[in-house]
């Protein structure tokens, strides 16, 4: 019993000091307003701080951990490599074929989350990817995900 109350108290602890999204922006608005946007199982939306801690995540698994091409050359990455690169940077998107045969692409978007008029600047980095036979190519990812912070109260 005292090893499942320590194990608890040490999680709680860890969970504390977890980053999370900044003081006024509901999760769970967030989660429904990025998964009307450019919600399916292909896509993939992180936010971090300016550390490159990442205070956020929605969509697949599977497409969050995936090596894709960043239509930029050089090898596949997964997207919280992708993420870290942009914190900084101004906002930018791309799309490209995924493989041979061209039928799935890949729409990448990222840079720093919006700050809508009279919000305070959140320094919040995000990357948004969709991959497959249907994805939005990277700047119709780009408008969805960032009309999206805006209705979540960003």
């Amino acid at each position: 019993m005292r090893r499942l109350v320590g194990l608890t108290l040490v999680a709680g602890l860890l969970a504390g000091c977890a980053p999370k999204l900044p003081e006024g922006i509901d999760e769970t608005r967030l989660t429904e307003s990025i998964g009307r946007a450019i919600g399916s199982p292909s896509t993939c939306v992180m936010v971090a701080d300016a550390s490159g801690a990442m205070v956020w995540r929605a969509g697949g698994y599977i497409t969050c951990a995936r090596n894709l091409p960043t239509c930029a050359g050089g090898q596949p990455v997964i997207a919280e490599v992708v993420l870290k690169s942009a914190i900084g940077k101004p906002a930018r998107f791309a799309s490209c074929p995924t493989g041979t045969g061209g039928v799935n692409t890949v729409g990448w978007a990222m840079g720093p989350v919006p700050t809508s008029e009279g919000k305070p600047a959140r320094n919040l980095t995000y990357v948004a990817v969709m991959e497959g036979e249907r994805a939005l190519p990277g700047r119709e990812v780009q408008e969805r995900v960032e009309r999206a912070f805006t209705k979540a109260g960003f």
